[in-house]
């Protein structure tokens, strides 16, 4: 009996053992990160070659950005679910590999991607949007650019003494500084149309208060032209009354 009992726990051990020393769960996060960094690597290219060849419609631009938006929403979910369980040495290769094919993506699909932003219809995209997600109004550099560094912090804390790519990481600055004009130049234009429609809005209540105050003149005259009438002739019926007397 008791060979037994020594038995089952031993097979216990070996199996709380190879769960330890295989996570399985962190395999499928990590896969996960890779399978969706290679369809948006593909939907990029696919992107691009619509792009260069001038058929990009604006409804297929707004369906392109709120799939890419939903794939980095899923990127970023899987790495940080990742964070919370033991990484192999392979998975964190496997994991440093897609941060990098990510920031290759946003460098060599810079300007599809500024395409796609500005044919894009924001209102449309976050219209489309699942309930929870943001970033319709972002421009698409700086969404990918923000899963680019939740990335990279989730590979920083996994893998021990990892170096970044400086000289991509520079392409990367500069891209974000070219998107954050652009989006600061949008945002001025917005507040300086606004600002013209406040104006307009206050010339045209101006305007009625002005037709108002005529139509006021208007109607005051004559009656002011009838007690100028009433005046004259009571002063007459006076001066009939001095002749008769």
């Amino acid at each position: 009996m008791s060979k037994i009992i020594i038995a089952v726990v031993a097979l216990i051990a070996i199996a709380i053992g190879w769960f330890i020393l295989n996570p399985g769960d962190t395999f499928d996060y990590v896969v996960n990160i890779d399978q969706e960094v290679t369809q948006l690597e593909t939907e990029l290219a696919d992107l691009d070659s619509q792009v260069a060849a001038g058929t990009l419609t604006s409804e297929q631009a707004t369906a392109a950005k709120v799939r890419i938006i939903t794939r980095l929403d899923a990127i970023n979910k899987a790495a940080t679910d990742s964070e919370q369980l033991q990484l192999t040495p392979e998975q964190r290769t496997q994991l440093a590999n897609g941060l990098l094919r990510l920031k290759d993506a946003l460098v060599r699909y810079q300007a599809t991607l500024d395409v796609v932003e500005d044919t894009a219809v924001e209102a449309d995209v976050t219209a489309q949007l699942k309930s929870g997600q943001s970033g319709g109004s972002r421009h698409l550099t700086l969404i990918v650019a923000d899963t680019i560094d939740d990335v990279e912090e989730t590979v920083q804390d996994s893998i021990q003494g990892y170096e970044t790519d400086a000289e991509l990481n520079t392409q990367i600055d500069a891209a974000v500084t070219e998107a954050e004009a652009e989006e600061a130049m949008e945002e001025e234009m917005d507040s300086e149309e606004s600002m013209d429609g406040s104006e307009e809005s206050m010339d045209d209540s101006e305007a009625e208060m002005t037709d108002e105050e005529d139509g006021m003149m208007s109607e005051e005259e004559p009656m002011q032209e009838k007690e100028m009438s009433e005046g004259d002739m009571e002063a007459s019926s006076e001066a009939e009354i001095r002749v008769v007397q």
